[in-house]
């Protein structure tokens, strides 16, 4: 028996697990909707409650911890300075991104989830109130799907409820 034992471990180490679960919340307020396992979809679907929940009111406290969640692209961070000084000790180094500027300038539509989040996805919840059902959490459905061709796991899509 499982008791007083809160989440899944899905197979894999904590780091594993947590970079998993924080891309498929990203996918999810990217695009609303997510096709995964169903134990995948269990705990996402908590993790992506509570991140909405907190992203209801809109404080800069309420934004660290979900940006804790929601991580950005890698911003290139070496500079031809540190290049030449690593160049110095070891003449076969090569700069670790060519296309600094040309990366940073780049679409990425990464860095717009936590501002879709609390621009577009939170208000959508606000006017829900605390102590009714649905208040805090509801916001998503998890809809199962037939199981997946070749290792039979159980499919699930996970959506973000009007």
């Amino acid at each position: 028996m499982r008791h007083k034992v809160g989440k899944r471990k899905l197979n894999k180490p904590t780091d594993q697990r947590m970079a998993l679960l924080k891309n498929q919340v990203q996918a999810l307020f990217m695009h609303e909707r997510v096709v995964t396992t169903e134990a995948r979809a269990r705990e996402v679907r908590s993790l992506a409650e509570k991140l909405i929940t907190r992203a209801k009111v809109d404080t800069l406290a309420n934004r660290q911890q979900v940006e804790k969640f929601i991580q950005k692209p890698p911003v290139a961070h070496e500079s031809k300075v540190k290049f030449e000084q690593r160049k110095r000790n070891n003449p076969m180094a090569v700069r670790r991104n060519i296309n600094v500027k040309a990366y940073r300038e780049a679409e990425h539509p990464e860095r717009d989830i936590l501002e879709k989040l609390f621009t577009d996805i939170a208000p959508r919840y606000r006017d829900r109130a605390k102590d009714q059902p649905g208040g805090n959490g509801g916001y998503t459905r998890l809809v199962k799907l037939p199981p997946r061709r070749g290792d039979a796991a159980p499919q699930a899509v996970l959506l973000l409820v009007d």
